[in-house]
């Protein structure tokens, strides 16, 4: 993937080729470089989890970090080139109202959309959710022939 520009000493943030919205990529950076709020506290209604895609010769590989979930939490859709994997994690139940000293842990909806570098089998897509992460398996469909091909005329 290509790096995205980060100062030297700083990962780079590895998603911006494949986000669906690049503009929401820049307010999260925005909010997370100039005005020091942690990535994921923005102003949008759904934060996003930390996720890795990774390709493999067979496949395509999302790997999100996301505990506190159970399987039948998300939603996995593709459509179109763009895989869609959304939900919800609630708060947890404190007796009495609890007096905060840190609060980081992201509850509420949210939503990661990616256009996937390569064309998938559709029929091949699983998904598993273990010990605080999704794992979504795409099978990548074989490369079509390229370069010069001959058409002969009728």
């Amino acid at each position: 993937m290509a790096d995205s520009g980060g100062s030297a000493g700083r990962p780079s943030r590895g998603s911006g080729s494949l986000t669906v919205h690049p503009a929401e990529e820049l307010e999260v950076y925005f909010n997370e470089v100039a005005h020091g709020r942690p990535v994921g506290f923005v102003a949008s209604a759904k934060w996003k989890p930390p996720t890795d895609i990774f390709e493999t010769d067979q496949a395509l590989v999302v790997y999100m970090d996301i505990a506190g979930m159970r399987s039948e939490d998300f939603t996995v859709e593709y459509v179109d080139g763009v895989l869609t994997i959304a939900g919800e994690r609630k708060a947890r139940r404190n007796e009495g109202k609890p007096h905060y000293h840190a609060m980081e842990v992201q509850v509420g909806p949210f939503e990661r959309r990616f256009r996937l570098p390569a064309p998938v089998d559709p029929e091949s897509i699983r998904a598993s959710y273990e010990q605080g992460f999704l794992e979504v398996w795409l099978a990548k469909l074989p490369a079509r022939l390229s370069g010069p091909q001959s058409v002969r005329v009728q």
